[in-house]
């Protein structure tokens, strides 16, 4: 029983992997091609005016995943304007953080391989700016953040919400429709 619980584990975490890696190659894809002007105009029709400086100061393949992730959304059906703007937000505060791919490659390998460092690192107290711990430690509050941010921003409290809310795992929130969506999209792009 044991050996079989293990090689699960196992199992899931190299095919976590694999799609991290995926996902990794679609990134740096993504960052070759310029978003469009048809692109920018997807989200400018459900961002505040106010909120589009926050979605427009983010980095062009978090602007791409923010749009693909309303899409996904879109296709299923998804209309309402705070899941929109959470959508195109909710990643908001990773380059805040200096946040770069290879501490988001570092974040998915330690999350398969070694949990217990980035819940340590995520738990101690923020770490000064440009110190080593920075960056994963803004990586574990980003939905915080930005939160906060799409607050300033005047974005609808809903989307707050979802916002701060989008990495919770899902087993131990209650249900939420929305933010099952959300984070299915989200880890779907």
């Amino acid at each position: 029983m044991m050996a079989d619980g293990v090689r699960h584990h196992t199992r899931s975490a190299l095919q976590r992997a694999h799609y991290r890696v995926r996902q990794f190659g679609q990134a740096a894809r993504a960052s070759l091609r310029p978003l469009q002007p048809a692109d920018e105009a997807e989200a400018r029709d459900v961002l505040p005016e106010s909120a589009w400086a926050l979605y427009a100061s983010m980095p062009q393949v978090d602007r791409r995943h923010a749009l693909e992730v309303w899409r996904t959304l879109r296709a299923q059906g998804h209309t309402d304007p705070a899941l929109a703007q959470a959508a195109l937000l909710h990643d908001c505060a990773k380059h805040e953080g200096g946040i770069t791919l290879a501490h988001r490659v570092a974040v998915v390998l330690l999350k398969a391989y070694r949990p217990a460092f980035l819940a340590g690192w995520a738990a101690a107290p923020a770490p000064g700016p440009g110190g080593w711990r920075q960056a994963f430690w803004a990586h574990a509050h980003h939905p915080e953040t930005g939160a906060a941010l799409a607050a300033t921003a005047g974005c609808d409290p809903r989307a707050v919400e979802l916002i701060r809310r989008h990495q919770e795992p899902l087993a131990q929130v209650e249900p939420d429709p929305w933010l099952a969506a959300l984070q299915t999209a989200d880890d779907d792009n």
